[in-house]
């Protein structure tokens, strides 16, 4: 019985044990899964992102080759001075072109000193301006026939241009094949930060377009102009000068700034990458949120289920107890009755053997009458002695089988006869004339005398 209710409590220990730690291990794995998940759509949303970057700097910049090969088409043939001289004429042409996309601020055509001689902006172009200090016209000059992507510029002209912009630039076409100048195409900035801000709402985005060498063109979100570069962007041009046209990273950034993945990606035939990124802690937080509600069903469902197995441990903990004290009482009954049954047996042998003795005791006072010799007293003795010892065992087994004690008294068995009616008087006068007067001991007990009693009256009753 002890054996089975240690197993049934070692088994409701154990399921509540595994009602804790199953769901924990379970919740474990399944934030390990989530959180790979959440980190996997981040990705499908950064790589989302780049594609729809990537395809709408391309056709700004292809647009932009388009401009400066109208441009070439308008000016063709035409010498510095003659295109200086029509600057009125090329100006309304050139703004246009300017005006058809929303995306350009002007159009610059320069000479080969670096001299603007038509611009979309001004109708005549002061004297004293020059770009021959850009990067991009030093880089034509040095040969490079390919369109360049300048780094993010200032306007020279006051009240003209008021937002900074980067420049498309091809080397004009000459004859001799000779630096006959360069036509530029100045992309807004602003364009592509307010482009970048519609398809990037999600708190922790980030997209940019950033040059081969790591310069940013537009950034989303715009970072205030006096921060120092920070540890994303030294990884990001780390990342840039490895010559991956693709790819994604984690970037660990210092302690003033959070952890981002990042992705990049390079344009067609120019030297200019889509960056889009997401803070790590946004997809954190993504993924809190999800665990989150899952805690919301998984913690009651639990604590449910911890509550019902710890009430049914107290149940079976409370049946198994009352089962031991119904045993224990069952063997305490079965105990009682096999005393009981031993008491009956040991009564039923100690009467039986009352009686004998009783025969024996009153042969050994009438032979002590009867008898006068030395030995025979003797014998009698002995056997009065042996008779008296079985008188005591036998108070001792009637003590048992009644659980009560026995006592030696002297009665006067003619006054128990006189007291009776009829033939029990006869019957006490005729015991009293074969005993003589005086007194016997006789065993008695609880509820024995009044059994001698009876015994002495029943003759009277038989024969009436």
């Amino acid at each position: 019985m002890r054996s089975a209710r240690e197993s049934a409590v070692r088994l409701l220990q154990l399921m509540m044990a595994a009602s804790v730690v199953l769901p924990v291990l379970l919740f474990l794995v399944a934030a390990v899964l989530n959180y790979r998940y959440q980190q996997g759509v981040g990705d499908d949303r950064i790589e989302r992102s780049l594609d729809i970057m990537h395809e709408n700097a391309l056709k700004v910049f292809q647009t932009g080759e388009r401009a400066i090969a109208e441009v070439e088409e308008v000016i063709r043939g035409m010498p510095d001075e003659a295109i200086a001289a029509h600057q009125p004429q090329l100006h309304g042409r050139l703004k246009q072109i300017v005006e058809a996309v929303p995306q350009f601020q002007a159009i610059l055509v320069v000479d080969r000193q670096g001299k603007p001689i038509a611009s979309s902006v001004l109708a005549a172009i002061p004297g004293e301006v020059s770009v021959a200090d850009r990067d991009y016209f030093r880089a034509h000059a040095a040969g490079i026939e390919a369109t360049l992507v300048s780094e993010v510029l200032a306007p020279r002209w006051a009240g003209t241009i008021s937002n900074r912009f980067f420049t498309l630039s091809r080397r004009r076409p000459s004859v001799d094949g000779s630096f006959a100048g360069v036509i530029s195409v100045a992309v807004q900035r602003r364009y592509f930060a307010e482009f970048y801000n519609r398809i990037g709402r999600s708190t922790g985005s980030l997209y940019a377009l950033v040059r081969a060498d790591g310069k940013i063109l537009a950034r989303y979100p715009d970072p205030p102009s006096d921060r120092p570069a920070s540890k994303s962007d030294t990884d990001l041009r780390w990342m840039l000068a490895q010559g991956s046209e693709r790819s994604i990273h984690t970037v660990r950034s210092s302690s003033d700034a959070p952890d981002q993945r990042i992705a990049y990606r390079k344009l067609e035939r120019f030297p200019v990458y889509v960056v889009a990124g997401i803070d790590v802690s946004a997809i954190r937080a993504d993924w809190l949120a999800t665990m989150a509600s899952h805690l919301i069903y998984g913690v009651p469902a639990t604590v449910c289920l911890l509550v019902i197995i710890a009430l049914a441990l107290q149940r079976t903990r409370r049946l198994h107890d009352e089962a031991e004290r119904r045993e224990a009482a069952e063997f305490a009954l079965r105990q009682a009755q096999r005393l009981e049954a031993i008491g009956q047996l040991t009564g039923g042998v100690a009467h039986d053997f009352n009686n004998l003795l009783t025969i024996i005791s009153g042969s050994v006072d009438r032979l002590r009458r009867d008898l006068n010799g030395e030995k025979q007293k003797r014998l009698l003795g002995m056997i009065a002695n042996a008779t008296a010892r079985g008188e005591s065992l036998t108070r001792q087994l009637l003590a048992f089988s009644r659980r009560q004690t026995l006592s030696s008294d002297r009665h006067r068995f003619d006054r128990a006869a006189s007291r009776a009616q009829g033939n029990a008087q006869s019957l006490a006068a005729r015991r009293h004339q074969h005993r003589g007067p005086g007194f016997r001991p006789t065993l008695r007990g609880q509820g024995r005398s009044q059994r001698v009693r009876t015994c002495l009256a029943q003759p009277r009753r038989e024969r009436a």
